[in-house]
């Protein structure tokens, strides 16, 4: 069992995760059992689930792959501006590969986006 229960003292909760509240509907999950023995252990204790903060300011791509972006660079500008961008975005590419994941495209993402700032006004999703 990854997911497991948290006992906050200071406001008298029990929070779980969303995956733990899903498994211990079940009640002939191991979950459902660990909930019912903190519940014992602390019967006066509220039980919730764990609500993760959305930032309501935060700038979403949708569709922004990898594969958008070589095809934007391919299909504007002139040929001068093109290849200069592509060996750019290219040489970019590379050194993501030897980075761990989630790390390489979001510094991508960022270049692009300051590269082609008419994309970064029209791409954007609220």
């Amino acid at each position: 069992m990854k997911n497991t229960l948290k006992i906050d003292f200071d406001k008298s909760i029990i929070v779980m995760d969303r995956t733990f509240a899903e498994r211990a509907r079940d009640t002939h999950s191991e979950e459902y059992r660990h909930l019912q023995t903190v519940r014992t252990d602390y019967p006066d204790f509220r039980v919730t689930t764990r609500q993760i903060k959305r930032n309501p300011n935060k700038k979403t791509y949708g569709g922004l792959t990898y594969e958008y972006m070589e095809n934007y660079i391919l299909n504007h500008g002139e040929a001068a501006e093109v290849q200069e961008a592509l060996t750019e975005y290219r040489n970019l590419r590379e050194i993501a590969k030897c980075q761990g994941k989630g790390v390489g495209y979001p510094v991508i993402k960022q270049w692009f986006l300051n590269r082609f700032e008419e994309i970064a006004e029209f791409g954007q999703i609220a």
